[in-house]
């Protein structure tokens, strides 16, 4: 009987519910950004978030890989707290996000090598004119679903499952940022057949989003003061080198 008092005090004590990990929830195939390999999240993302939530703030982290489209659904239900992404208004209902981004990108124009309609995809000034051809994307990929919801679209299970269909002429376009495609394409894989142009759509800022009945919801102004730190010593930028040069140059 001596021993209740300690189990309800290893219950309920606030510092052992302080201990539990912040729970974040990834894609699993999304290189050089993140991915799983051997059992263990990696990339450019858990390099970055390693260095403020560990190291800066010193939280004990989780990493968890899924599916896009359930890792977004375990967070939404505050099965994980956090998953780093474009805060769509979707996503705003449930998550409360950083105010400076994790990762800024422009998302460019990718076809095929060759394509009959090459000098058209040159001439895209928006994101509206790309109605007019296939394109290919994965699953849960939000951008296409807020900008183009009607466009015409091969889904893929995987990132790099785009590169290939679009490889072999299955679709007409991708958009996307550039960090992506220099790191599939360091062995020049997919240089061959499909070209990167210099045609701008639109840019991204991806953000830690957090779900709003986390208790780490209140780490944000300190998560942002330092990323801005990060940023400005240039330390996010060569993460992303150390994971894509040579990058491959627009056409």
């Amino acid at each position: 009987m001596k021993l209740l008092p300690l189990v309800f005090f290893l219950l309920f004590s606030p510092f052992v519910a302080a201990a539990a990990p912040l729970k974040l929830a990834f894609p699993e195939n999304y290189a050089p950004m993140i991915w799983t390999e051997n059992g263990q999240m990696k990339g450019v993302i858990i390099d970055v978030l390693n260095k403020i939530l560990r190291n800066k703030l010193n939280i004990e982290t989780r990493y968890d890989g899924y599916p896009w489209s359930r890792a977004q659904v375990k967070v939404k239900k505050g099965l994980s707290d956090a998953f780093v992404t474009i805060p769509i208004p979707e996503r705003l209902e449930y998550t409360t996000c950083s105010t400076e981004p994790v990762f800024s990108g422009d998302i460019i124009i990718y076809t095929y090598v060759n394509h009959p309609q090459r000098d058209a995809i040159l001439n895209i000034k928006s994101a509206q004119d790309l109605m007019k051809f296939v394109l290919v994307d994965y699953r849960g990929n939000g951008w296409i679903k807020s900008k183009l919801p009607d466009a015409r679209v091969v889904w893929t299970d995987t990132l790099e499952q785009t590169y290939k269909l679009l490889a072999n002429k299955r679709a007409d376009i991708i958009v996307r940022d550039t960090v992506n495609f220099d790191f599939f394409a360091r062995d020049h894989q997919y240089t061959k057949h499909i070209e990167k142009t210099s045609v701008v759509v639109d840019t991204i800022n991806i953000h830690l989003c957090i779900n709003k009945n986390s208790k780490y919801i209140s780490i944000l102004p300190n998560f942002d003061k330092a990323i801005q730190d990060l940023r400005n010593e240039g330390t996010i930028d060569a993460i992303i080198d150390s994971y894509t040069k040579p990058s491959v140059p627009t056409n």
